[in-house]
């Protein structure tokens, strides 16, 4: 299934941006993550970073899924999941690994944004 492979790959960027997390407050184990720590509100750009992907992951693997199971043509599953994936790393890497990176979090945001709504659209036209 599409919708596992996506849901696989998403997992494992949360797992990451949660070890991030974690180093950040202080955990030796991940110590290793603690990169560009040099600012307080690193950790706070980290939780964001972490919480943002927990906000949108759940609605496009919904999404996915739905258009999988209704038949949905793979190579468009496969440029919608993937354009979600590359927004969802986009935005991480922005906000949980870096002070500021305009053009990955504008990247990152339409890369969110477009797949959710293209699989919206899609789903709307197939349930009509």
């Amino acid at each position: 299934m599409i919708t596992s492979l996506y849901a696989s790959l998403l997992t494992f960027w949360l797992v990451l941006l949660s070890f991030r997390v974690i180093a950040l407050r202080g955990s030796p184990v991940f110590r290793f993550l603690n990169i560009d720590t040099s600012d307080d509100d690193m950790l706070q750009r980290a939780i964001r970073a972490q919480g943002n992907l927990t906000e949108y992951a759940p609605m496009m693997l919904i999404l996915l899924y739905l258009l999988e199971v209704n038949g949905g043509d793979t190579t468009i599953l496969h440029s919608l999941g993937l354009s979600f994936l590359i927004g969802r790393l986009m935005h991480g890497v922005c906000f949980g690994f870096m002070k500021s990176s305009m053009p990955l979090r504008i990247g990152g945001t339409v890369l969110t944004l477009t797949p959710l709504l293209v699989a919206a659209v899609m789903l709307g036209v197939v349930a009509i």
